[in-house]
């Protein structure tokens, strides 16, 4: 038997434990008859409530298994209703966002180092060849 505990079950028990008990032993006790019919009453009325309560939780229970049930069939159809649409407009189109999807963005790839030469700079006379004298004998490329 609880006999400390706080809980509106446990206060419950007690008050039943009470009102069984003393009811065998009113003759005895005759001014206690009052107290006795109203917690007797209060009893009948918290053990109403506490059925009606968990009545209420099992109400409760149900239409979170039918909300579930009803979340997964929802996102299903809103997920085909998605594969269509990114069919018809593409899957980058932003007409997409209109119907409350995302998308997909368009990936701009950079280009590997190295692929591309370098810019090439025009050569100069007095930085590619040697500078000859006016008049000087130019050697001649041999075969």
């Amino acid at each position: 038997m609880a006999t400390k505990g706080n809980s509106m079950s446990e206060r419950i028990t007690r008050w039943d434990t009470l009102v069984t008990n003393l009811k065998a032993g009113i003759s005895d006790l005759p001014h206690l008859a009052d107290d006795l019919k109203g917690l007797g009453d209060l009893l009948t009325q918290a053990r109403a409530l506490e059925s009606q309560q968990e009545d209420l939780r099992s109400q409760a229970r149900k239409a979170s298994a039918t909300l579930r049930d009803l979340g997964k069939q929802g996102d299903t159809v809103r997920a085909r209703l998605g594969a269509n649409l990114r069919g018809k407009f593409g899957f980058t189109d932003e007409t997409l966002i209109k119907f409350g999807f995302k998308p997909r963005p368009i990936v701009r790839r950079k280009s590997k180092k190295g692929t591309t030469p370098p810019p090439e700079t025009p050569a100069t006379p007095a930085t590619s060849a040697p500078a000859v004298a006016k008049g000087a004998a130019t050697p001649e490329p041999q075969a």
